[in-house]
């Protein structure tokens, strides 16, 4: 049974369009504190203005990530 967090991981997840893996990599590992922050504030409030903001800071290092792996 998934707990809280991971029930919240995996809705910002689905909601950014990638895997719970990918989503807290990019999370914990490439963003700041402060894109972290406003990333995850974004969609669980539902903030309709600033959704668009927070997925285009989040596909930054999604983007960089696949160029990386090539």
């Amino acid at each position: 049974m998934a707990g809280l967090w991971d029930m919240m991981d995996m809705a910002i997840a689905e909601e950014l369009g990638v895997d719970v893996k990918t989503y807290i990599r990019i999370v914990e590992c490439e963003c700041t504190e402060e894109e972290s922050s406003f990333i995850i504030m974004t969609i669980m409030e539902e903030d309709t203005e600033n959704l668009e903001k927070a997925k285009a800071i989040f596909n930054k290092y999604l983007e960089d990530d696949k160029k990386a792996n090539l």
